[in-house]
């Protein structure tokens, strides 16, 4: 996916040629299948039609993955789930070049479709590109540039597409995801935290093809029906640029060597605690205030943002967001007799969450664990170092 500022200027003012053009019997129709970035919005790759027909001078890339970051209010639509992109073009070198430069590999499939089909799916573009029909509300796993574009050669064919699911296996949104987004990252960790309930749903094999590479392997192995025998919908695919590999080497700042340093710190600082007898009230606002400004976030992807696959989000049994506000109140010395039930709460909330969590109805991040315990070693102990104060006082 690309910016609006990458593209800069919209196919129908870019193309004029486009509006009425006819396209030749020489004219190919591709799908282009671009793999995955480092950029966040590039994780899951990108899918794109070429229109190519060297006697009429034609050779463009239909694009439904363009948005600006630049629009008003952009960052508040994007974590609302309301951001719109929109169906833009750009000539063929011009989409190769900023893929080379990105250093991401950009695969071919020709169609294997009829001179009146090509016609129609190129009308279809341009039609779909005009000002008053290009805009879309993104949806990530329903309505993206991969699927607008599944649809489109659907559509082109009259629907006589057969695919091969025989070899189709059983994945939820979130095992999808989990292919795609690195596992060891910030970002990675933040978006498998933030996907709910919904994200565990068992997927379809059309609906896999929100993922540009399921689209592109599923057309691999399609068939069209021709007066009622299957030829293949694609020709074999070819590779227009290999993107060099990119180790991922380790690093000190991942998520799970930060989470488990944390894990570590809250547990050898709580031994020593409880040896001393003497609490460390800054460490219950660490922990606190850290899980709960955690919550906050995912409470506002659960409760207002509109995104798909937010809603119903069970981290909060363990990240609440009151867990902010309590660690501000347990500061306060004449607070703290009166907050204990709410360490209770914690405690039981947070153990029964992990002597549960294989059996409810949504998959968790490993690194929850470390950081529910570290909640449970605060609750804990803090109980039992305040127990032993007012049994001492007795």
């Amino acid at each position: 996916m690309k910016t609006l500022a990458l593209l800069a200027i919209f196919l129908l003012i870019l193309f004029p040629k486009a509006y009425s053009a006819q396209l030749s019997p020489e004219s190919q129709i591709s799908l282009l299948t671009c793999a995955p970035g480092d950029e966040i919005y590039s994780y899951f790759g990108h899918s794109a039609i070429r229109i190519n027909d060297p006697q009429s001078g034609i050779d463009f890339v239909f694009n439904y993955g363009v948005f600006s970051f630049g629009a008003p209010h952009f960052a508040w639509r994007f974590a609302m789930g309301e951001t719109d992109y929109i169906l833009a073009g750009e000539r063929m070198p011009s989409f190769m070049a900023s893929y080379r430069e990105e250093q991401r590999s950009v695969y071919e499939q020709v169609l294997n479709i009829s001179q009146s089909e090509k016609q129609s799916l190129f009308d279809a573009l341009i039609e779909n590109a005009k000002e008053e029909n290009r805009v879309y509300r993104y949806r990530h796993f329903s309505d993206n540039c991969s699927t607008r574009v599944r649809d489109q050669l659907e559509k082109c064919v009259n629907h006589q597409i057969q695919y091969d699911i025989s070899k189709d296996t059983k994945k939820s949104f979130r095992d999808l995801v989990d292919e795609c987004v690195p596992g060891n990252s910030w970002n990675g960790f933040g978006i498998k935290l933030a996907l709910g309930i919904p994200a565990d749903r068992i997927t379809t094999y059309s609906q896999k093809m929100f993922l540009p590479d399921y689209l592109m392997n599923s057309m691999a192995n399609a068939k069209l029906m021709r007066d009622g025998a299957g030829v293949p919908f694609a020709l074999p695919r070819t590779t227009l640029f290999e993107a060099k590999p990119i180790p991922s080497g380790f690093s000190l700042t991942s998520p799970a060597v930060v989470v488990n340093l944390f894990f570590l710190i809250v547990g050898v600082f709580t031994f020593i605690e409880f040896r001393r007898k003497k609490r460390m009230f800054w460490l219950d606002f660490l922990v606190f205030f850290s899980t709960g400004f955690a919550g906050i976030l995912l409470s506002f992807l659960c409760f207002i943002s509109i995104s798909e696959a937010t809603g119903w989000n069970l981290n909060l049994v363990w990240a609440l967001p009151t867990h902010f506000i309590f660690a501000f109140l347990w500061l306060v010395p004449a607070l703290q007799p009166k907050l204990e039930w709410y360490l209770k709460f914690t405690a039981g909330s947070v153990l029964l969450f992990l002597v549960t969590m294989i059996f409810l109805p949504q998959t968790f991040h490993w690194l929850v664990v470390p950081l529910c315990l570290s909640i449970l070693m605060r609750s804990f102990s803090s109980l039992k170092l305040s127990f032993f104060e007012k049994k001492n006082i007795a």
